[in-house]
Order: C-alpha cells, then sequence, then structure tokens
C-alpha cells in the first residue's frame, strides 16, 4: 500500500509498512528507556541492600508470606508486564530470530544482564526470582505476538476468497 503526498510539485511516496517500521522503532526505544529508568536509575522504595537471592521462587514467597498482596502483584506483574514488549519487539523486528529458543534465550540474557547491573551498579538485589518473571514476560509477549500474526493470516486469507 502506498500513500501519496503532495510536497512542492514533487509527489513523494512513502510506505505504509516503512512509517509503521519507524513508529514501531520509535516505541521501542522508548521501550528500552523506560526498562533502563525502572531497573537502574529510579530509586527502588524497598531496598534490601547489595544481596543475592539464588533460591528460585523465594523473594515471590517471601512478599507472599508478608501479606501484603499489592507488593507481590506488583513484583509479579511488574516483572512480566515490562518484559511483555521484549518477546513482541523481536519478531516484529527480526523475522529471522522470532523462534522460540532465541526469543527466549534474548529475554533471559537481557534479564540476567539487568540484574548483574542492578548488584554491581546499584544497591539492589540480584534475583533468580526477577529473571523467572522477565523471562516468562517476554515468552508471553512471543506468544501474544505469534497470535496476532496468526489472527492477521487467517484473516488476510478470508478476504482473499471474496
Amino acid at each position: 500500500m502506498v500513500l501519496g503526498v503532495k510536497e512542492g510539485d514533487v509527489e513523494v511516496n512513502v510506505s505504509i509498512r516503512s512509517i509503521v517500521k519507524k513508529v514501531m522503532f520509535v516505541l521501542f526505544i522508548a521501550y528500552t528507556a523506560v526498562v533502563i529508568y525502572a531497573t537502574l536509575i529510579r530509586e527502588n522504595e524497598h531496598v534490601y541492600g547489595k544481596a543475592m537471592n539464588l533460591d528460585l521462587f523465594s523473594t515471590i514467597r517471601l512478599m507472599w508470606d508478608s501479606g501484603n498482596i499489592m507488593l507481590t502483584l506488583t513484583n509479579i506483574l511488574g516483572n512480566i508486564v515490562m518484559f511483555a514488549p521484549l518477546g513482541m519487539f523481536i519478531p516484529l523486528f527480526m523475522k529471522w530470530f522470532d523462534g522460540f529458543i532465541q526469543v527466549f534465550t534474548t529475554g533471559f540474557l537481557i534479564s540476567f544482564l539487568i540484574e548483574i547491573l542492578q548488584y554491581k551498579l546499584t544497591e539492589r538485589v540480584f534475583d533468580i526470582d526477577d529473571i523467572f518473571l522477565n523471562t516468562l514476560g517476554t515468552f508471553i509477549g512471543w506468544v501474544i505476538i505469534k497470535i496476532l500474526y496468526w489472527v492477521k493470516n487467517v484473516l488476510k486469507a478470508r478476504f482473499k476468497k471474496r
């Protein structure tokens, strides 16, 4: 699909697909900035000091046992929701890199890197639970984008038949 835009006497053809790609790239940059801010720059209200948790699900259990449901949900859903867009952006930008293993591994490695940076550069905890939840979020984002691609292809096929 091509959109004709008049600019003086010259007609400039701009592909809607290229506009969408540029908008998605800007959204990806904004998303990356938000993740960096949220994980490495913003002050953490729940300061535990520099520590390391390598016991899977122990932070989640600790929060659950505290009785503070909002803290527990914020931690779990926040970590999942923060990384879901990553699982969507990877297949959108890198068609050759959109398989489950590639996206899962990328989500894991980026989350692992963030946890290392949090531990080394800030007074935050390296938390294996965060890596698990972030990787789960990446997976959920990947599933959502795969479902959307499937729906798009089904609709495209139906409209072609008409």
